[in-house]
């Protein structure tokens, strides 16, 4: 674990503290190998012990949500603030029972709720993209994800897409067979 991860953990409110640590050892998301951090969110003295930062990858970036626990009621489910506004700006309780079922099942005693709650949402989160890439059906970047939709080695599930202001990336998982290399290159 990072120092700073550490420091960081050490720091929420220990009602809370299992949720951060199995995310910071277990959660592994995406295509990315890097795994989720966790760190101060600055300027929030007040609270401190019920809100930090989760770093998450994501198509080579790192997202930003903040989570946020009332530290007078922890057996309730948490706040999140993402830093794509448009994202999950307009919810109702129909959307979250569909989507984010473990945001609603919550269960306070069990420390991978958090990571459920994430992995969820994370999932929303690429859907999201994928529907910003589509806003602009004639654009290239949408003719080409729906190329690598085409082919038959790689699935949306290959596929990671971020849409900017002027910019889309795509991070793909390579499905190559690596059995006859030797094992110096064989990642097993």
């Amino acid at each position: 674990m990072a120092t700073e991860s550490y420091g960081v953990i050490n720091d929420i409110a220990q009602v809370f503290r299992p949720y951060v640590q199995n995310i910071y050892q277990d959660l592994k998301l995406g295509l990315c190998k890097t795994k989720v951090d966790v760190e101060r969110i600055s300027g929030s003295a007040e609270g401190a012990e019920s809100q930090f930062r989760l770093v998450l990858p994501y198509c080579s970036k790192k997202l930003k949500w903040e989570v946020i626990f009332d530290a007078s009621t922890p057996w309730f489910a948490p706040d999140f603030r993402f830093d794509d506004e448009s994202f999950l700006n307009n919810l109702d309780e129909d959307f979250l029972e569909e989507k984010i079922p473990s945001l609603l099942k919550w269960n306070e005693n069990d420390p991978t709720s958090l990571s459920g709650v994430i992995s969820e949402m994370l999932g929303l989160y690429k859907i999201h993209q994928i529907r910003k890439l589509n806003e602009d059906e004639s654009s290239r970047a949408y003719f080409e994800y729906s190329a690598l939709l085409g082919d038959a080695l790689t699935s949306e599930k290959d596929i990671e897409v971020w849409v900017g202001s002027h910019v889309v990336e795509f991070l793909i998982r390579l499905n190559v067979d690596t059995s006859r290399l030797p094992e110096l290159f064989n990642e097993r």
